[in-house]
């Protein structure tokens, strides 16, 4: 059977993230595993309800609002669980400061205790899972994290599962930094992606290769806005934070995760600070 991808998305209100169930002809494959106790719990509902097990799961990056869910998926590692060394080191070094980060908001919705992958790949290996051929792409700094990777999924080129490297009719999260390797990324990995039939990102709808142009613009307005709200300084002041705020609010009206304008400023602020400074 050609495999049928379903999405479940996230019924959290803040951040919304996807995870994916590849369903081949006879067993299931999970591209990451979301954030609370109640939508992990409704993903594992949905694949059990596809009556064919899990063979697997595959991870894009090491946010907890794609890994958390894991534990409630695989909560003693039992199945194959994949990701680059640098995504499971992430996860490993972030753990506790993100408890101590998110763990009161979140109450009892946040899963205390993280289940870790249990099988590293290198970029650019090919795992077969369910019958299917993935190959994992390396992205580095370049996206919303430290350590990035993509899903390709090689059965007729039919899906990319690119984590938030790209967002779709979503505000991205800059908090991590690296937004000047991110566009030079976009670049990078065009004619790569223009090769796959659908791209399933972490947050929004899935889209098709158009997406990298919108979210390379996305992140050059983010940039411009910076700058024109300070003055060209980078410098943020309280005043100058609610104006870039605010602009980011115009450009996109209708964009979700508006938390994340306010919440990634400083970081691209600095970012853009020692680029000025940088000794050309």
């Amino acid at each position: 059977m050609t495999p049928v991808i379903h999405t479940y998305v996230s019924t959290e209100p803040m951040v919304k993230p996807n995870a994916f169930i590849v369903e081949a002809e006879r067993e299931l494959v999970i591209v990451d595993t979301t954030l609370t106790m109640s939508d992990s719990t409704a993903l594992k509902k949905m694949a059990d309800g596809l009556k064919k097990p899990v063979a697997g799961i595959l991870l894009t990056h090491g946010h907890p609002d794609h890994v958390a869910g894991t534990a409630n998926i695989a909560p003693k590692g039992d199945v194959p669980i994949y990701a680059l060394r640098s995504v499971h080191d992430l996860m490993k070094a972030s753990e506790q400061e993100k408890h101590g980060q998110w763990s009161s908001l979140f109450k009892d919705e946040w899963i205390p205790k993280w289940t870790y992958p249990n099988t590293m790949v290198t970029p650019g290996e090919r795992v077969t899972l369910a019958g299917l051929t993935f190959s994992v792409v390396d992205l580095g700094a370049g996206g919303d994290s430290d350590a990035n990777s993509m899903w390709l999924l090689e059965n007729e080129r039919l899906a990319a599962f690119v984590g938030d490297f790209l967002f779709n009719e979503h505000h991205t999260y800059m908090m991590d930094g690296s937004v000047l390797r991110w566009i030079a990324n976009l670049k990078r990995f065009d004619a790569l992606l223009s090769k796959y039939r659908t791209l399933y990102v972490g947050h929004g709808p899935a889209s098709d290769a158009s997406l990298l142009q919108k979210q390379r613009q996305y992140l050059e307005t983010a940039c411009a806005s910076l700058l024109d709200a300070t003055g060209g300084s980078a410098v943020l002041t309280d005043n100058s934070k609610k104006a870039y705020e605010q602009a980011m609010l115009a450009a996109f009206p209708s964009y979700g995760c508006t938390l994340t304008v306010a919440f990634s400023a400083d970081a691209l602020a600095k970012e853009l600070v020692g680029v000025k400074n940088y000794d050309w």
